[in-house]
């Protein structure tokens, strides 16, 4: 199992609605929208493949996202390849 964080940076405005969007997805957690425009988010994932397509999907189908800012990864096994 991998655990990783990352920072969502978002529009102002859209911040709270895509925080709230982001709590529905399998696997995600939010911990609040900080500085106005940054939404930190915890993931779970069982291969890294699926940190990379969630990263993506986040930037390309949530209105007002400017960007995805990976923070931290770990791995109870020996599963990533960094």
């Amino acid at each position: 199992m991998i655990i990783a964080s990352m920072i969502v940076r978002t529009q102002v405005d859209k911040a709270e609605e895509i925080a709230l969007q982001l709590k529905r997805l399998p696997n995600v957690s939010t911990h609040g929208v900080y500085k106005d425009d940054n939404i930190i988010v915890i993931i779970e994932a069982e291969r890294e493949e699926e940190l990379e397509r969630l990263s993506r999907y986040i930037m390309n189908e949530f209105e007002g996202v400017l960007g995805t800012y990976p923070t931290f990864i770990s791995s109870d096994e020996n599963v990533l390849n960094l």
